[in-house]
This record gives C-alpha cells, sequence and structure tokens, in this order.
C-alpha cells in the first residue's frame, strides 16, 4: 500500500542537508574523486561498501573539491522508508541549489497524497533545469531503498545525464536494474574494494593520527585489516602515542574487542536472524562455496544465502570471475569465529566436524586436517597428513597456510615417528622453519634410531635439507640432499618425498654458482615420474631460467622463464612458492634492460610470495630491490634494503650473505666511500673479490693494481657475466691509463654486451665507460643496441649529482628548437638531425654554435656531458 503525507508535510533538521563532517585526519583520495567526476555523464553513479569503508567521507570530501554551489546532500535514515518523506528530502535537498525545485512536485504530492509517476517526472524535469555540472547526493540510501525503489528506478531513466549528476551510496546494492544500466554503459560505481585503502593510503591515515610505525608493521596492519578503513582508525587510536613497537602488532588483535563491537553492532545484530546465524555458521570455512556451506550449515539455499550477503555487501570477498568462491574479509571471520564459540562451543566444534568430514570424502586432505583439528579430532588429523603432506604441496596451487597444532604435544609422537615427520615437514613446507626444524631434531634423536636405509630415513634427510635451504645454509643442504638421494639409490625408492630433493638442490648450486650441476639437477627433477607436472613445469623450470640468468646467458634464461609464467598462469599457481624464481629472472632480466618499473613490479610479486615464511628467498628477493632502487639513483634506500635483508639471515652464517657484502660494498663505493667496500671485500669468494677490488682501485685512481687484479689467474673459471664485468673493468683501467688500445678493449667487451643482451650491467660497472659512452656517442657504430645503450648512459650520467653550484646555471636558455637538436646530438650526425627537423645541415650547425655558446662548451662532446650535468639529457 502506498504511504500517505501527513497533512502538514515531513519536516527535516538541516543536518539532513549537510555533508559529513570532514576529520582532522582526512585522506584525500584524488583517483576516486577522479573516478566520480567521470560518472557525470552516465545516468547513475552508484557508490556500495560495507559499514566502516568510508563512504559518506569519500564522498563529503570530493563534494568539497567542487565548484561550489553546485551540490546538494541528503542524508537518509531509518525514516526515509516513508515514500513521501523520501522524495519531500529529495526535493528540499535539491533547493539549496536551485530554490524553485520541486514546486510542482509538492503541489501534485498535496492533491494525491501518496507519490505516483507524474510526481517522478515533476523531479526529473526539475533536474534537468538545474545547473550544468551540478550533483544530487543521497548518503545511506540503504534505509529508503525498499520503499522507494519504483519511483526511483522511473527517476534515473528519465535523469538528465548529461547535465546533472545522480550519486546514491549504500551499504547493498539497491533494487533500481542495475544490469541493464551497467550493460548500456551507464553506470559508474564504485564498490568495496575500490574504497579500501592502499598501503600508502593507510600509512598516511597512520601519520595524521601522529603515527609513524616500521615499514614491516605498517605491512602487516595493512594485510590484516585489507584496507577497511574503520579498523585502520581504531588501529591508529590504539597506536596513538604509544612506544612500544609490539603494540603495532596487537592493533588489530580481534581480542581488542574494539572491531568486534564495531562489527556486532554495526553489522551482524542488523542482520535478519537466518543470515546473522548462516554468517556464524560459515565463519570457520576459509573458502565459503554452496556446497561447503551446505553440508556446514545443512542448509539447502545456500547459494542464495550467499548472493545475498555479496550483494548486501557484508565483508565478502568472490574469489573467481563467476562469484561462486568467497571468502569472508580476514577480521570479520575472525570476529564472527570468536563470536560463535562464545555464543556456542559445542556448536563450533560440531560444525568443524562436518567441515572436516565433508572436506575428507571430497579429497581435499588439507582443509580437513585443518578442520579435523579444529574439531579436537587430532588422531584423525595426523593420520590423514601423514598420506597426503607432500602430494598435496606438489599439486595444490594453494599456498599451505600453517596448521594450528597447539593441541599436538609433539613429544607424545616420538613412537610414532612417520606421522611426527608429517608434521615437520607441513611446517617446513608452509615456511616455518624453527618449528619444523625442532621436530626433526625429536626424529633424530628418537629411540630407537630410525634404520640408516629406511624409506623414513630418506625422507628423513630430504626434509633437513629443505630445512637448511629455507635458511640459506646451503653447505648442510647440499649434504643432507646427497644423503637422501645415496638412500635413495641404495633401496630403489620411488617417493614423492624424496623426489623434492633435485627441486632443492637446483637453488642450493645456484647459490653456490654451480651452474653445471643446476642442469644437471634439474634433468634429473624432470625424469621422476613421482614429480608434479607444477613441480616440472614452473618450479624446476623457473630454478633453471635463473641460474641461467645469474651465469649470463640471458636468452635462454628469458626463454626459460617466459615458459614457466606462461605454465604458472595456466596451472593457477602464479602465486605459489614455485613461481617465485621465474619473477626473479623475469625481473632480473627487465632490470637489465633498464625497464625499472617492471623489474620492481615483478620483484614485489616475489617479495609478496616469499614472505610467507620463506626467509632466504625474502633475503635475496631484497637484495634484487635494492639494485632496482640504486638504478633509479636511490642509494640510501638501498642500503637500507641490504641491512633489513641481513636481519632475515642472521644468525645462519650463510654464504648468501656475501651477496649482501658485495652489493653494499658497490652501493657505498658508488657514494665514495673507499674504506668500507675494502673491509666488505675481505669476505668474498676469490671472483667477486678481485672484481671488487679492481672497482676499488679504479675508484682510487690506481689503474695499475685494477689491471693486475685482473688477470685471469686471480679470477679462475668466470661465468659469461662476470667475464663481461672483467672486459668492462679492463676497458675502464685502459681509459683511465690514456691507452690508445681503450677503444678496441671496450669495443671487444661491447660486442660481448650486444651478443648477450646486456644494457645495465655495461652502464653500471664502471663510470668511466659509462662517460666514454657519453662523451664519444657520435663515433660508435650507430644501431638500435648501442641508441639504447647510450641513452641508458645518458640516463645514469644524468641521475649523478654535481657538486657544483655554478655548473648547475645555464648562461641563456635554449629555445624549443635547440632542445630538440640537443636531444638528438648524441645518437645523430648534423644530415640526421637536418632530416628529422627538416632543416639545412648550416641551419644545424648554426643552432648548434648557439647551444655551445649558452652551455658554456667548445665541442659536441662537451656539450652532451654538459648537457647531462644540467639534467637536459
Amino acid at each position: 500500500m502506498p504511504e500517505h503525507a501527513s497533512s502538514q508535510g515531513p519536516r527535516f533538521a538541516p543536518a539532513k542537508f549537510r555533508p559529513a563532517a570532514l576529520p582532522a585526519t582526512l585522506v584525500t583520495r584524488p583517483v576516486l574523486y577522479d573516478r566520480l567526476t567521470a560518472g557525470a555523464g552516465q545516468r547513475l553513479t552508484l557508490t556500495v561498501g560495507p559499514a566502516g569503508a568510508g563512504k559518506s567521507v569519500l564522498l563529503s570530501s570530493w563534494a568539497v573539491t567542487r565548484s561550489a554551489g553546485v551540490t546538494s546532500w541528503l542524508s537518509c535514515d531509518e525514516a526515509d522508508a516513508d515514500p513521501v518523506r523520501f522524495w519531500s528530502g529529495f526535493t528540499e535537498a535539491a533547493r539549496s541549489v536551485a530554490p524553485g525545485f520541486g514546486a510542482d512536485a509538492a503541489d501534485l504530492l498535496a492533491m494525491d497524497g501518496a507519490m505516483s509517476a507524474d510526481i517522478i517526472a515533476s523531479i526529473a524535469d526539475d533536474a534537468g533545469r538545474l545547473p550544468e555540472g551540478s550533483a544530487i547526493i543521497v548518503d545511506d540510501f540503504q534505509y529508503a531503498a525498499a520503499a522507494v525503489s519504483g519511483g526511483m528506478t522511473d527517476l534515473v531513466e528519465r535523469w538528465p545525464a548529461g547535465t546533472v549528476q545522480l550519486v546514491l551510496s549504500g551499504r547493498s546494492d539497491p533494487p533500481l536494474r542495475l544490469h541493464r544500466l551497467r550493460m548500456a554503459g551507464e553506470l559508474c560505481e564504485l564498490r568495496g574494494r575500490d574504497l579500501y585503502f592502499t598501503l600508502a593510503e593507510s600509512r598516511d591515515l597512520l601519520a595524521h593520527f601522529g603515527v609513524e610505525i616500521a615499514d614491516a608493521d605498517l605491512a602487516l596492519l595493512h594485510q590484516r585489516s585489507e584496507g577497511w578503513a574503520a579498523a585502520l582508525q581504531m588501529a591508529a587510536l590504539s597506536l596513538r602515542g604509544a612506544t612500544d613497537p609490539a603494540r603495532a602488532a596487537r592493533a588489530l588483535d580481534i581480542r581488542s574487542h574494539a572491531i568486534a563491537e564495531y562489527f556486532i553492532a554495526e553489522v551482524l545484530e542488523q542482520q535478519p536472524p537466518e543470515v546473522a546465524r548462516f554468517m556464524l555458521d560459515t565463519s570457520i570455512l576459509e573458502e565459503l562455496t554452496a556446497d561447503a556451506c551446505a553440508a556446514v550449515t545443512g542448509r539447502q539455499d545456500t547459494e542464495a544465502l550467499l548472493r545475498s550477503i555479496d550483494a548486501a555487501s557484508l565483508f565478502l570477498t568472490a574469489l573467481d570471475d563467476e562469484r561462486t568462491a568467497f571468502r569472508y574479509h580476514h577480521l570479520v571471520r575472525q570476529v564472527l569465529r570468536a563470536e560463535l564459540r562464545a555464543r556456542d562451543r559445542a556448536r563450533a566444534q560440531a560444525l568443524q566436524l562436518r567441515a572436516a568430514e565433508w572436506f575428507e570424502a571430497a579429497g581435499d586432505a588439507r582443509r580437513a586436517v585443518r578442520h579435523f583439528l579444529a574439531a579436537q579430532q587430532v588422531d584423525r588429523a595426523l593420520a590423514l597428513l601423514q598420506d597426503r603432506v607432500v602430494t598435496d604441496y606438489l599439486h595444490d596451487p594453494a599456498l599451505p597456510a600453517p596448521l594450528d597444532l597447539s593441541r599436538v604435544d609433539p613429544s607424545v609422537l616420538a613412537e610414532e615417528p612417520d606421522r611426527l615427520l608429517a608434521l615437520a615437514a607441513d611446517l617446513l613446507l608452509s615456511g616455518d622453519a624453527a618449528r619444523g626444524g625442532e621436530y626433526l631434531d625429536l626424529l633424530e634423536r628418537a629411540r630407537p634410531p630410525i634404520p640408516p636405509d629406511s624409506r623414513l630415513a630418506a625422507r628423513l634427510a630430504a626434509m633437513q635439507s629443505l630445512r637448511y635451504a629455507l635458511t640459506g645454509q646451503a653447505d648442510q643442504a647440499l649434504a643432507e640432499g646427497l644423503a637422501a638421494r645415496a638412500i635413495q639409490e641404495r633401496t630403489q625408492l620411488a617417493d614423492e618425498w624424496v623426489a623434492a630433493v633435485p627441486m632443492i638442490l637446483t637453488h642450493v648450486h645456484t647459490w653456490l654458482e654451480d651452474f653445471p650441476a643446476v642442469e644437471r639437477e634439474a634433468a634429473a627433477a624432470l625424469a621422476m615420474p613421482e614429480l608434479s607436472e607444477p613441480a616440472r613445469l614452473v618450479h624446476v623450470r623457473g630454478a633453471r631460467a635463473l641460474a641461467r640468468f645469474e651465469a649470463g646467458y640471458l636468452a635462454e634464461a628469458a626463454d626459460a622463464a617466459g615458459a614457466a609464467d606462461a605454465d604458472a598462469r595456466r596451472l593457477g599457481f602464479g602465486q605459489h612458492f614455485f613461481a617465485i624464481e621465474h619473477l626473479r629472472a623475469l625481473a632480473g632480466l627487465a632490470l637489465e634492460r633498464r625497464d625499472l618499473d617492471t623489474a620492481e613490479q615483478l620483484t614485489e610479486q616475489a617479495l609478496s610470495i616469499s614472505e610467507r615464511g620463506r626467509r632466504v628467498f625474502e633475503f635475496l628477493a631484497l637484495l634484487e630491490r635494492a639494485q632496482i632502487w640504486a638504478a633509479r639513483k636511490q642509494v640510501r634506500d638501498a642500503l637500507a634494503t641490504v641491512q633489513a635483508a641481513r636481519l632475515i639471515l642472521a644468525g645462519t652464517r650463510s654464504a648468501l650473505l656475501a651477496r649482501a657484502d658485495e652489493l653494499e660494498a658497490l652501493l657505498r663505493l658508488s657514494l665514495g666511500d673507499l674504506r668500507s667496500p675494502r673491509e666488505l671485500a675481505s669476505e668474498l669468494p676469490a671472483a667477486p673479490r678481485s672484481l671488487l677490488l679492481a672497482r676499488i682501485a679504479l675508484a682510487s685512481g690506481d689503474h695499475h693494481a685494477a689491471q693486475e687484479l685482473l688477470q685471469p689467474p686471480s679470477l679462475g673459471d668466470f661465468t659469461p657475466r662476470r667475464a663481461l664485468t672483467r672486459q668492462l673493468l679492463m676497458a675502464a683501467a685502459a681509459i683511465v691509463r690514456g691507452d690508445p688500445l681503450a677503444a678496441g678493449i671496450l669495443g671487444g667487451a661491447l660486442e660481448a654486451a650486444r651478443h648477450g643482451g646486456f644494457l645495465n650491467t655495461v652502464v653500471t660497472t664502471a663510470p668511466q665507460v659509462t662517460s666514454y659512452l657519453v662523451e664519444h656517442s657520435t663515433q660508435l657504430r650507430p644501431d638500435p643496441f648501442m641508441e639504447q645503450l647510450i641513452g641508458a648512459a645518458l640516463e645514469v650520467r644524468a641521475a649523478q649529482p654535481d657538486a657544483s653550484p655554478a655548473r648547475r646555471m645555464l648562461i641563456q636558455p635554449l629555445t624549443a628548437t635547440e632542445t630538440r637538436i640537443l636531444k638528438l646530438l648524441p645518437t645523430s650526425t648534423y644530415l640526421r638531425i637536418g632530416a628529422t627537423l627538416y632543416v639545412s645541415r648550416n641551419t644545424v650547425k648554426t643552432h648548434l654554435r648557439s647551444i655551445y655558446q649558452k652551455l658554456g662548451v667548445t665541442s659536441r662532446a662537451e656539450a652532451i656531458e654538459r648537457a647531462v650535468e644540467l639534467r637536459l639529457l
């Protein structure tokens, strides 16, 4: 039945028509402002997100950025479920821009006493007469949506989209035929995933509260909150004024109750009882599908319930494009699970058992184990884990999260070594090398001892190899891996556990720079029928790609890494530990061609995987991030990253720490520090030590010492990468001493670089070579490779600071034509410049005389060098 107006008509408080007050801690969000503004040409702009996502603040802050006098605001509340009241408020809001707005609609409403199509048409007509660029914002529309959906649907269809913007904001999708608007391109929408804060915005929010925390703590807060504004704000309040760094880790702890109370009051208790019960019951699931939810709850309408919860923006995240699999927001799931246990602990345990039995029947052993443990069915969990732990890891694209083993006493399992080993393997494979190692130590001390040529002994050695590999202890990992292989060969054992050994040893031999051994281990792994397809195509191929890249076979590395990446995407292993090596290889290749943005993006992907307990790979990826930042000339940041990497392997005595020493030495050398690099060089292996000492000698002007250090006896056998580095340093020494053969020596190095595909290595190994390339650019053979090389050399030279203020000034500004000629000067002849600019050779010369005068130089080489100093090139 239609609702009728009262005889006097609705009355409103002025605050209903004012945007939300902006907090002093406001984080401006220009990207979202632009998206809202882009909706001006569409019939409807929709902002939908969960409670506490920051919808009102976003729209209020956007309104402030708009021109004055063109934005109307209506805040809805529960009373607006009355259609007459809502539409009266709607027209009242628009009168802030157009005082006569809605007069005819009010008359019709007074005559009819109820809403009608004519009233909606009248409102649409008035909207068409609003000033161009106007916007009407309706906030918290969920309170009115059900009651006014018919009228709002009609209004949207009549809306003058080219002139006025209609913005609706709420916690759930309004029933307005959104699919038709979406298909017609008439809908601009921002949703929860758009509203969540980025990492940078999270940092800004904390800073506005006066909170500064370490990068690692910030990343933890952001990961836990997933950018949910309400949670971040509560974390900031709890951290404000705190001096204990450990509070950052506790700031989003559910036990603090602040987030739980907010969610329960503002979200859970606002839902119908059957929806609230469903959310509580299904909170035990990591992934919500209709079948899994039905198995746990016993309901047959789970698909419809999931759709309704998704549409209501109740903190569900879709895991597939078809929106058939979901998960709860991490914090929300913790709140729901805690609330379920608080209300009915027995029911929570029964639900866990149902889930365990369903997953076991479905063949999903890992999830079944997790739920059996939660249901306190430890024996059933361990029996299942023992059979499936390695198999599932090799086949399942989802990285295993650590199991809750709080109810398992490992000492009790000393008489069940197979189960104890399964627990150790699970911990290691999920990244917990410390606890996994403790369980392995228990096995080593077992009585009676494990038979030396048994399957259990081979598996134990394989897991010990993995344990040491995870902490970068290459020698120990190699010894244990070879022991496992020896048992396998003596016993003719065919076992997935031992099949993992060559996968481990490909990493170890790469760290030890035994690249032929990497190829042998890769071939052995590929020949093993026990190894899964993802392990062969993604992990082994990626490890081979990285080894080839580090050795300096860039083309072969690119082929292998590209194939591994394609198969990782096809098989769903793009976020698995298996993907780290090919991502690192692709990042290194991007850095080598000076594509720094791509290199950084790929390195961040590798880091996001390795941070989940893979300490050694996090260490290596951080060093690679430091190299990228060094290429951007952010040397101080790069040094800080090297120090952060060291902390990861602190106390391990890993041979890989020498890589951090070498990189730190090079970074400090680039800052003019000669003493620290000499100290760091003393701990390096022979070949990198000699190359580093040669660089130090060149930096100090001692080209004789550099020449001696670069002789083959001091280097031994070296890879193509190190061979090229040696050639470049030999060329640098020749340049420094004015050797007439310098051009030929450098030419040989450049041919090797051209053949191998090296770019960054050439322009960053020795500043003498980089300067030579810039100053002699016109004398070098013009071709695409050389143009790239000179461009990279110019980029590197331009990033070097100039200590003289006077040298940073032009005598006179260059004209536009002179600037164009200057940019062509390093790579073009006078004739080519003239052809490019459609001017004669004499005109080019005339401009060049003017350029030389303004730069204060007398030659082409000096002009190029001076332009680099002035950041003109």
